[in-house]
């Protein structure tokens, strides 16, 4: 049965970096008392807490895909969800198999992304899923937002000409299942996004030396990356703390003085709990662009280009953020 009062769904199926630019919004939708639902990857499905939203559904269909079956998964899944009445549904991902679950679920409000003439047909076809668009480019666009401020403009009409949110002290109780106190210990991300992003492993453990150098290290990993992670520790001489869950993980980036990590969900998990950080992006030209739309949001942060010897300036970085 339909509620009177709104009641919102936000579909997010894309990585842990995509998933928390939704926080601002999540913590705005919190403020004002309206239930959220998310809808995740298993990936995923961990990045906030239990604060954030009422329930968390991982999705059980398969991205990208547009067979019968998978289909048939999508329309099935929503016929459940349209048992909890929602009035909205934002569809924060640019995956098909989100449109097709929005209309699935009956939804009287339909709220998602098109690309205008980026991408004409893609546009058409969303549209007809959906009861109200938010045109965003398709590429990286010199006048477009920071990625949060894109996804807030999903719910803006739910939230009063609100403004949006940049306060760790807000931000933070949706990422941490249990608040951490800060320590004095310089958290450095040892991840295989350094090799993805083009880094080199010598560059790696050159600038994980270059922190080690500068302050008490904490070197932590996932546990699906150990292999990476432990060459590079072996490498540097240095012990490493790896995570198998997203829970204690995020609770690492809460507690550290500060974070070295390269352009990965762990700059925004830091940027949303208040951790100072160094990101380090790859040397692209349209470096200005990446940064705007992925700067860590609410925490302080020196951004450096991966490029000459720039585990060099770690140091310098970190201290004038541990400064402040």
């Amino acid at each position: 049965m339909a509620q009177s009062s709104p009641s919102v769904l936000v579909i997010r199926l894309d990585g842990i970096g995509d998933a928390l630019a939704l926080t601002p919004l999540l913590a705005a939708l919190r403020e004002r008392a309206i239930p959220v639902d998310l809808v995740m990857r298993a990936v995923n499905a961990e990045v906030f807490s239990t604060r954030a939203a009422r329930a968390v559904y991982v999705a059980p269909f398969a991205l990208r895909s547009s067979t019968r079956a998978n289909r048939r998964e999508i329309s099935d899944f929503g016929t459940r969800l349209r048992e909890n009445g929602y009035s909205h549904v934002l569809v924060a991902t640019e995956d098909p198999g989100g449109y097709r679950l929005a209309r699935a679920t009956g939804a009287p409000h339909r709220i998602g992304f098109v690309n205008g003439w980026g991408k004409p047909f893609k546009t058409i076809w969303a549209s007809l899923l959906l009861t109200s668009a938010v045109v965003r480019s398709a590429g990286l666009d010199p006048h477009a937002a920071h990625e949060c401020a894109v996804q807030w403009k999903l719910g803006e009409s739910l939230l009063r000409e609100r403004p949006i949110p940049r306060e760790p002290s807000m931000l933070r109780p949706l990422i941490l299942q249990n608040d951490v106190a800060r320590g004095d210990r310089i958290a450095f991300q040892i991840s295989d996004k350094w090799e993805r992003l083009g880094i080199s492993f010598d560059q790696v453990v050159a600038a994980l030396r270059a922190v080690q150098r500068a302050g008490s290290l904490h070197a932590i990993a996932s546990e699906s990356e150990a292999g990476y992670a432990q060459r590079v520790a072996d490498a540097a001489g240095v012990s490493i703390e790896r995570y198998v869950s997203l829970y204690p993980w995020k609770e690492a980036i809460a507690r550290a003085a500060a974070l070295v990590a390269p352009d990965s969900g762990a700059i925004h998990v830091a940027g949303m709990v208040g951790t100072p950080t160094v990101a380090v992006f790859p040397p692209v030209r349209d470096f200005d662009l990446q940064l705007a739309r992925w700067a860590p949001w609410a925490a302080p942060y020196r951004a450096l280009r991966a490029e000459g010897s720039w585990p060099d300036a770690l140091a310098p970085a970190l201290h004038d953020l541990l400064e402040r």
